[in-house]
């Protein structure tokens, strides 16, 4: 496949379209895109902070911006804070560590080890973690209910950027006319009001944009082998509450990538559970909690709701399915 990916879900969301339309039964019918945003609550991010008991003036503000940020009121962010103070413990820091440092990991759910940033706390550094102009507008949209928001990464590669743009500027169009919602009478069960237009958007972001190194490191950090395609685009669907559902590199976006993916976003949540679903969320400071009102009450039907297990177990059928060839 033209899709690099170091996460086995990734394979099965792809192919996840093309199973179902076979005639996989689902247990909702509420679209993926619909459902999450209206049930799936953002995995926080864990913030560690270092220190020796001082903080000067900065440090200090920072520290305070953190703690709002991870409030429930005021500016709400998908993070948890967690302080390790060397001047009350048995060992000293490491080597060469500047204190007050912070290390910033992502969700535990998400199985990477590998830190996001770790560095020197600062107000500056504490404020381009917590937010950035694409990050909003990515919010706000899906907020607006947008099925899903497509990042290009662009690589520097003016030729190949374009491309990848122009492709999306082709395809999401047609997909929002092509793509149909499941028909909720099929599950005889009261759902509410489904979300019926099929609405996406796209962002450019530059790898090089100093106002967006965090966005930047966290897609790039969602596989493990992400960055060593230098001088390749990338385009990640992002959909529900901020979650990054995997990455379309160089070759692998084309038409029939496109297509499985917005079939998988606005297909039938087939599977209730969150981690049972492809995606990694983003660190945002979007007041999910205060501004979604949900549309729908899901009930579940007689058959039960399929666990992450199941939705897992269909890798093969759906990687089969996606080497039978282009999306008519």
């Amino acid at each position: 496949m033209n899709v690099r990916t170091g996460h086995p879900r990734t394979v099965v969301a792809l192919g996840l379209a093309a199973v179902l339309a076979a005639g996989t039964a689902a247990a909702c019918p509420i679209p993926v895109f619909q459902f999450s945003l209206e049930y799936w609550e953002t995995d926080p991010f864990r913030i560690e902070i270092r220190h020796a008991g001082d903080f000067d003036e900065d440090q200090r503000a920072a520290r305070a911006r953190l703690e709002a940020a991870a409030g429930a009121e005021g500016e709400p962010a998908n993070i948890t804070l967690s302080w390790r103070d060397y001047s009350r413990a048995a060992i000293d820091p490491p080597e060469g560590m500047e204190l007050p440092y912070m290390i910033v990991r992502y969700p535990a759910v998400s199985g990477i080890r590998t830190p996001l940033w770790e560095g020197s706390l600062s107000s500056e550094r504490v404020e381009a973690l917590l937010d950035s102009p694409a990050r909003r507008r990515i919010g706000e949209w899906l907020l607006e209910r947008h099925a899903a928001v497509w990042v290009v990464l662009n690589s520097g590669n003016r030729g190949a950027d374009r491309e990848a743009l122009r492709l999306l500027d082709a395809e999401l169009p047609r997909l929002e006319r092509t793509l149909k919602v499941p028909d909720p009478g099929e599950a005889g069960i009261g759902l509410g009001d489904i979300d019926t237009r099929i609405r996406f958007r796209s962002i450019a972001v530059d790898r090089d944009d100093p106002e967006e190194e965090f966005l930047v490191r966290m897609l790039l950090g969602t596989e493990p082998d992400l960055q060593a395609f230098e001088g390749t685009p990338m385009v990640f669907p992002i959909y529900g509450r901020g979650l990054v559902l995997y990455a379309l590199v160089g070759d692998g976006i084309n038409r029939r990538t496109l297509n499985a993916a917005g079939e998988f976003l606005t297909g039938p949540c087939s599977c209730q559970v969150k981690q049972g679903n492809p995606g990694i969320d983003l660190l945002t400071r979007t007041d999910w909690a205060g501004r979604v009102k949900r549309r729908t009450t899901y009930a579940e039907s007689p058959a039960g709701t399929p666990g992450a297990g199941r939705f897992l177990d269909r890798m093969d059928e759906a990687e089969e399915r996606l080497r039978e060839g282009p999306a008519p």
